[in-house]
């Protein structure tokens, strides 16, 4: 199962728990409604008659019925809340192991890329007062200008500042280091289909474990139990505590 196919998994347990609990929700305030109706309006509980037991007990069905139904309704919101960041995270992640991520990867790269030229272009066109270069991108120099002033010395003498050019060439470089991370470990995963028993061990002290398909559950929480830890996509640990499940 990938990444994604994993967290689509957790947005649809969420849901199925939001339904849940609206189910629950409702019946539990049809279950107060059922019971308020059967008393009269307005009608206290008689003190001493043979009803006040009876009204008592009405009484604090009514107010756990009502709590039972608010604390539903209230983790309903709290599943879809949760699930609407899943969502969020599904539509703006691009995975390392979703199908064609390093194209996907190289499609980010290039409309950063992009964006940090405009923002170029801007300082250099509004450096040399290039009005008309300005209105050819649809920016209006007085209107910059005026923006500027507004903001005071804070701001600097350019539309753009430079911190704003360094946090898109930082993320451009996380996002090439990660393409470099990704193709690595396919090429890793070539090679574990290559080798005896699907599984790459590389290192001598300390080794880097890698399967060509995903091993049984035995495997994995033996490796966990040596202490291996799992990222970039193999199994990292101490080659003296290598289970033997692994290479039999």
């Amino acid at each position: 199962m990938t990444t994604r196919e994993r967290k689509e998994a957790r947005l649809e347990k969420r849901l199925d728990w939001a339904e849940s609990r609206d189910a629950k929700s409702a019946a539990a305030f049809a279950r107060v409604h059922q019971i308020a109706d059967g008393i009269p309006l307005g009608q206290p509980i008689l003190v001493g008659h043979h009803s006040e037991k009876h009204a008592r007990a009405d009484q604090a069905r009514i107010e756990g019925g009502m709590a039972r139904g608010v604390e539903s309704m209230d983790m309903a919101a709290l599943h879809r809340s949760k699930a609407a960041g899943i969502q969020d995270q599904l539509d703006r992640s691009i995975y390392s192991d979703d199908e064609n991520a390093v194209g996907k990867i190289q499609e980010r790269i290039a409309d950063l890329e992009a964006k940090r030229e405009h923002m170029k272009l801007i300082n250099r066109l509004f450096k040399k007062g290039d009005a008309a270069g300005l209105a050819a991108i649809g920016l209006d120099l007085d209107k910059i200008k005026t923006k500027l002033a507004a903001a005071g010395p804070y701001w600097g003498d350019k539309p753009h500042l430079p911190y704003e050019l360094q946090n898109l060439g930082g993320n451009i470089s996380r996002l090439k280091e990660r393409i470099t991370a990704i193709e690595a470990a396919e090429h890793r995963s070539t090679l574990a289909e290559a080798s005896t028993g699907g599984v790459l061990i590389e290192g001598e002290t300390w080794v880097r474990v890698t399967f060509a398909e995903k091993p049984e559950r035995a495997i994995l929480d033996a490796l966990r139990a040596a202490g291996f830890r799992w990222g970039g996509g193999h199994w990292i640990g101490e080659r003296a505590k290598l289970p033997a499940s692994v290479t039999s």
